[in-house]
């Protein structure tokens, strides 16, 4: 198992692509921390961190909005405390939001970029503090092609998609003598609960349409490359992007 006794720190690992990373990442031996806002899933399905222990893993929830800064640092904390170190940390926490720039307000400007940028440097700044302390470590923070691309109507979320992988380049470059790598994966249309949640009539079958394989993504498969970047199998790799699109970035 790629991942025997590392500590993961999962944000948003309730739902969708998080509870999928969570998941995978127990599997692979890890002790995970799902770092969310709130532990039920969108489905009411059983909470990631009690699916993980019944099944003979280790896991626990901590409260975490990862807009609070303070916040963040706590939930390093309690996981030290509770597990004895931070190996991993995956910034998942986001939401998209489909608005053309002149239909995005200053509010939803602001608040889209809060969670799903800055939220993902309050991970990484939480994370890179603990991880200095110790032997390294690696960070996987989650993007999207639509921060390669673009997306219709989506100036904000693929603004801050994009911040996120710039990010996530240059902590690589000034970590990298430090034995800390980040990465990051970039999902093109995946199917969740939120997926289905905010989508329009008629997003899917353009999604479909517009993916070169000619169906969306399912969170499992986003998950295995979060797994294989949080590895020691990616000893040599950082400051990559790895999109997981189905195709949707070169057609």
């Amino acid at each position: 198992m790629r991942l025997q006794d590392k500590v993961v720190v999962v944000t948003g690992g309730s739902s969708g692509i998080g509870r999928a990373i969570a998941i995978r990442t127990a599997n692979e031996g890890a002790m995970v921390v799902n770092a969310d806002v709130r532990r039920t899933p969108r489905t009411d399905a059983v909470p990631t961190d009690e699916l993980i222990t019944d099944t003979g893993g280790s896991a626990a929830f901590f409260e975490t909005d990862v807009t609070d800064l303070t916040n963040m640092r706590e939930t390093m904390r309690r996981t030290v405390e509770t597990f004895d170190g931070v190996d991993v940390v995956v910034n998942n926490a986001g939401r998209a939001a489909s608005y053309a720039l002149t239909d995005t307000d200053e509010e939803n400007w602001q608040g889209t970029v809060e969670l799903n940028l800055t939220g993902v440097y309050h991970g990484c700044l939480a994370g890179v503090e603990r991880m200095l302390d110790a032997d390294g470590g690696a960070l996987v923070n989650v993007g999207s092609v639509f921060g390669v691309v673009g997306s219709p109507n989506s100036a904000s979320y693929s603004a801050a998609k994009g911040g996120v992988i710039a990010l996530t380049q240059q902590i690589a470059r000034d970590y990298a003598t430090k034995d800390i790598r980040a990465n990051a994966v970039s999902p093109g249309f995946v199917d969740t609960p939120m997926f289905r949640e905010d989508t329009h009539a008629g997003t899917l079958d353009y999604a479909e349409r517009r993916t070169p394989m000619r169906r969306v993504g399912n969170a499992d498969e986003i998950a295995a490359g979060v797994a294989f970047l949080a590895s020691d199998d990616a000893s040599f790799v950082t400051g990559h992007n790895l999109i997981i699109d189905g195709g949707y970035a070169m057609a």
